[in-house]
């Protein structure tokens, strides 16, 4: 039996989902901070770059998935990471060197952006909106290159004070 990508890409994100959903009980238990999770908070955010990686792939390939359940699943799981992402980032910024609060996307808040991606997406599960998956995707991408962009500097202050 062979498996497509796209069940792949869908097993991937799972994956991602899980370990989002571990990090925040983590978090949620210590709660409070300690040199050993401020160096790690950018293995996380690296992580969780993946994770938005992920998604764009998701949804740059919905288009072509004729399953029904399927695309929803799909939308489902995005939409999950994307929600949990939104409670990760302000912990992670707290913790690292970063100051994602002035992070902007097309001159809205990353959080803000990100928001109304999983918005836009739990619409289109009730149908109340078309799906532009392409300009998602793309959102998605601008999203990742900008913090991948700020997790080098990050890098490169944390590598002068330590």
């Amino acid at each position: 039996m062979e498996v497509s990508p796209f069940y792949i890409l869908l097993a991937k994100l799972e994956e991602e989902i899980g370990y989002q959903r571990k990090v925040i009980n983590t978090f949620l238990a210590t709660q409070h901070r300690s040199a050993e999770l401020t160096l790690k908070s950018l293995d996380i955010l690296r992580r969780l770059i993946q994770s938005f990686r992920l998604v764009a792939l998701v949804l740059d390939e919905i288009e072509s998935m004729t399953d029904k359940y399927m695309r929803e699943q799909a939308l489902l799981l995005s939409s999950e990471s994307l929600s949990l992402s939104t409670l990760l980032l302000p912990t992670l910024e707290q913790l690292s060197p970063l100051f994602l609060e002035s992070v902007r996307i097309y001159e809205e808040p990353i959080l803000e952006r990100i928001e109304a991606v999983v918005e836009f997406i739990e619409n289109s599960l009730g149908e109340q909106e078309e799906l532009i998956t392409e300009e998602l995707a793309r959102t998605m991408e601008d999203i990742v290159k900008t913090l991948e962009y700020h997790v080098r500097i990050g890098e490169r202050s944390l590598a002068k004070i330590v």
